[in-house]
């Protein structure tokens, strides 16, 4: 939750009080436009933190590990300046972001690996992929 007071707001978007965590070893901003969509990804190894502290984004989430509790579930969620949340997506489940505000917003990813251009953890399907109930409207 943010801390407020007469100057603004701090929102702490990672902390060891809890425990430890992965190191950040990469860090980097995404801006969206109002209504654009980025959908649909995973990835094999490293764990997305996307960081939502302004905006107003939908998140969907399609988890394709086959030995999961939630295996083939969706869930849908909504995050940004009116709900802040760091969310840590695991590898192999699938997920896509639009922003449904009505202004450009960016939100944070601090990926738990390293971007490597010669052997990237990124694999994509496509936004109207039949194996994945859900369709962002557009």
């Amino acid at each position: 939750m943010p801390r407020v007071d007469g100057r603004g707001s701090l929102i702490e978007l990672l902390t060891t009080r809890d425990g430890a965590i992965e190191p950040i070893v990469h860090v980097y901003a995404v801006n969206a436009k109002a209504g654009s969509v980025r959908a649909w990804v995973y990835h094999q190894r490293q764990y997305d933190r996307l960081a939502y502290t302004q905006g107003r984004f939908q998140v969907v989430l399609f988890d394709i590990r086959q030995d999961s509790p939630t295996f083939n579930k969706l869930s849908i969620l909504e995050f940004g300046k009116e709900r802040p949340s760091l969310l840590r997506i695991p590898p192999y489940v699938v997920h896509g972001v639009k922003n449904i505000g009505k202004e450009d917003a960016t939100f944070i990813n601090m990926p738990t690996n390293i971007y490597d251009p010669q052997n990237p953890d990124k694999s994509r399907l496509p936004k109207n992929d039949p194996r994945i109930p859900f369709k962002f409207d557009e």
